[in-house]
């Protein structure tokens, strides 16, 4: 029962973190996690967490590698093949071995074979880390593209020799040919071995959907069991189960070519399955990151070998060490943002540092190093077994925090460092222009439908610009339709339409909220010259009237100037920009609101026909997306590439637009 509990906390944790990162926005998700994770330790639990290190790489790295395969821009891989394969062989092989060598050097009672693994733990990137970071940093796209790449194959290159050196510290034998050889053997063979499992699972998935065997859940496990069993069974073969489990993720990246509605469903599931699966796994190791820093700061600081601010500072310099390597690495071998295309000798070294500093150490770091056994074969302790983890934990709260600090003064100011790449800009005009569309088929009968169906328009419209900024943005078209307001009811009371004192308490209201926001002194004077006979003869009437009577007055007339306020956002809105969600947005306010004042002018649709009417406007809309990103690859403003990841989103919603309504 103890264990579930544990379970149970350790997921509300991940939960939570991502609610306080919400609230904390300045703060990196792992490092509240890892903050988290320490929190737990202090709860009143009755069970103590045992960490078996060979469950860390079958349950951690094997899966998050796959799923980093299987989502792998492969044409981005290819054509930042030189940045990628120089970041992710030839860097990590330099760092671990001068890293070794230092390592050694610099602390003496960890053993070169054990320094050697701890290199190795701390030579691949973390792009999951960096990507917590990317909403708000805005890392330049080629640069995490590269990281992305980076990421996925000095992964499996950096785990592969940690398995070596810490394989050699374990047995004490260790020869450099011998290893070079098993080293290239081994990892021929997980490739070959992850791409021959890869196709036995295709044929036996293929044999399956001939025997009509279509079930979501079946196939949905099998997917799930897949890194897993490749990983495993690697290992039993004596081969390298990080690469086999790389290789058949990127295998799998190249399947599901037919659609059809088994397929399309499967792929909605798996889409949000492994989400939360990569989600959770990704959390889980910095809590429990987090839940060992105590125990194993009490070892490090219990010792006498070492003083609290020695090994803090014992972390900076491996820290620094590290990242110099790579900034060294990144100016020696001109990787892109710091070659002749950019001859500026500023703009050289600040992508250099962008390059470095966004080189995040995280899961893959810690998995290797919880995964260190405890015992060597000859039954003695791993050396310095806690001292190593800390150091390690040390390097990627040093990283994290660079990443997150350093990283936004840098990004600020480069050219390369846009907001949002050409694509996106050609998909949010797509979006809009839907909206626009959608408006103008906007009558009395579907108002409320259209309304729910453009907030989704919006929605996407701002998630793709990651923009928390349209409030502030709306502030100008908020007193613009202030004014549009007073100038209907200015028209109102000229025309003789308006009960003069029912006009006269809204113009009070309008010109203190204008004169409020814009400190202008018309608003404060120009009701003067007819506020009297106003006062008396609108009183006059308003006497005269019922209260249901004065109700229907008061609803009229503001009906009126939302109408007005309407006209005159739709009057402004095919020229917006890119304005049109703030504009739509509040085309829906209003339209929210004459549809509160005007219920009573007409009789409610039944539940029903808003149903029938949202689906069909969801479709029109979909329908209307489609014409728009067809009409976009033709002009060859956006690529085929482009064409088909927007048109294939489209038929997924369309296929849970389907499902919703059967």
């Amino acid at each position: 029962m103890e264990i579930f509990e544990f379970i149970l906390l350790m997921l509300a944790a991940i939960a939570l973190s991502n609610l306080i990162n919400r609230f904390i926005p300045s703060v990196s998700v792992p490092i509240i996690q890892i903050a988290l994770g320490v929190g737990i330790t202090y709860l009143p639990l009755h069970f103590e967490l045992k960490l078996n290190p060979e469950l860390f790489l079958v349950l951690f790295i094997a899966p998050l590698l796959f799923n980093d395969g299987r989502h792998s821009d492969k044409e981005a891989l290819w054509s930042l093949k030189k940045p990628i394969l120089l970041l992710a062989l030839g860097l990590v092989f330099v760092t671990v071995a001068l890293l070794g060598y230092f390592l050694n050097w610099l602390l003496p009672v960890i053993p070169l074979a054990a320094a050697f693994a701890l290199a190795a733990a701390l030579a691949p990137t973390d792009a999951v880390a960096v990507g917590a970071l990317e909403e708000k940093i805005q890392i330049p796209h080629k640069t995490m593209k590269i990281l992305e790449g980076e990421s996925l194959i000095n992964d499996a290159s950096g785990l592969v020799s940690f398995q070596f050196a810490a394989a050699a510290m374990v047995t004490g034998a260790f020869s450099l040919r011998s290893a070079s050889l098993s080293f290239i053997g081994i990892s021929i063979g997980g490739i070959l071995l992850g791409l021959l499992l890869t196709l036995v699972k295709y044929v036996f998935v293929k044999w399956l959907r001939r025997l009509g065997m279509e079930n979501v859940t079946l196939h949905m496990l099998i997917e799930i069991l897949t890194p897993f069993a490749i990983f495993l069974a690697a290992e039993e073969l004596g081969v390298n189960g990080i690469l086999a489990a790389v290789s058949a993720g990127i295998a799998h990246s190249f399947g599901y070519k037919k659609m059809n509605p088994e397929v399309a469903r499967l792929g909605i599931v798996s889409k949000s399955t492994w989400s939360v699966i990569i989600f959770v796994l990704n959390g889980l190791v910095f809590l429990l990151l987090g839940t060992q820093l105590p125990e194993i700061i009490r070892t490090i600081w219990g010792s006498s070998s070492f003083g609290h601010i020695q090994v803090i500072i014992y972390t900076l310099v491996l820290t620094l060490a590290v990242l110099a390597l790579r900034f060294i690495w990144v100016l020696v071998m001109k990787l892109p943002g710091t070659d002749e295309e950019k001859p500026d000798r500023r703009h050289k070294f600040k992508n250099a540092l962008i390059l470095t500093l966004s080189g995040v150490r995280g899961t893959i770091t810690l998995a290797s190093t919880l995964s260190l056994p405890f015992f060597l074969d000859n039954g003695n302790p791993f050396p310095e077994r806690d001292l190593i983890i800390f150091l390690a934990a040390g390097v990627i709260l040093w990283t994290l925090l660079a990443a997150n600090y350093l990283l936004p003064l840098l990004v600020r100011d480069v050219a390369e460092a846009v907001e949002i790449n050409d694509e996106t800009h050609i998909e949010l005009e797509i979006l809009r222009n839907v909206v626009i569309a959608l408006i103008e088929q906007t009558t009395d009968d579907n108002r409320a439908a259209i309304g729910k169906i453009i907030n989704t328009y919006n929605s996407r419209i701002r998630k793709l610009k990651k923009d928390e900024s349209a409030e502030r943005r709306q502030r100008p078209l908020l007193i613009d339709t202030l004014k549009w307001q007073r100038e209907s009811t200015l028209l109102a009371i000229k025309n003789k339409e308006v009960n003069p004192f029912m006009a006269y308490r809204t113009l009070h209201r309008l010109n203190k909220t204008l004169f409020r926001f814009t400190k202008d002194d018309q608003y404060k004077t120009d009701l003067l010259a007819f506020r009297q006979w106003i006062e008396v003869s609108g009183m006059l009437q308003q006497a005269a009237l019922s209260f249901q009577e004065r109700r229907e007055q008061l609803d009229a007339f503001r009906s009126r100037n939302i109408k007005y306020v309407i006209e005159k956002l739709n009057a402004v809105l095919p020229a917006a920009g890119t304005e049109i969600e703030e504009i739509s947005s509040l085309i829906l306010r209003y339209e929210s609101l004459l549809s509160r004042y005007t219920r009573s002018e007409a009789s409610a649709a039944s539940r029903e026909d808003f149903d029938a009417a949202l689906d069909e406007l969801a479709r029109v809309g979909i329908q209307l997306e489609r014409d728009q990103i067809q009409l976009k690859f033709e002009s060859g403003q956006l690529s085929r590439a482009g064409m088909k990841e927007m048109k294939s989103n489209l038929l997924l919603m369309e296929h849970d637009l389907r499902e919703l309504t059967v």
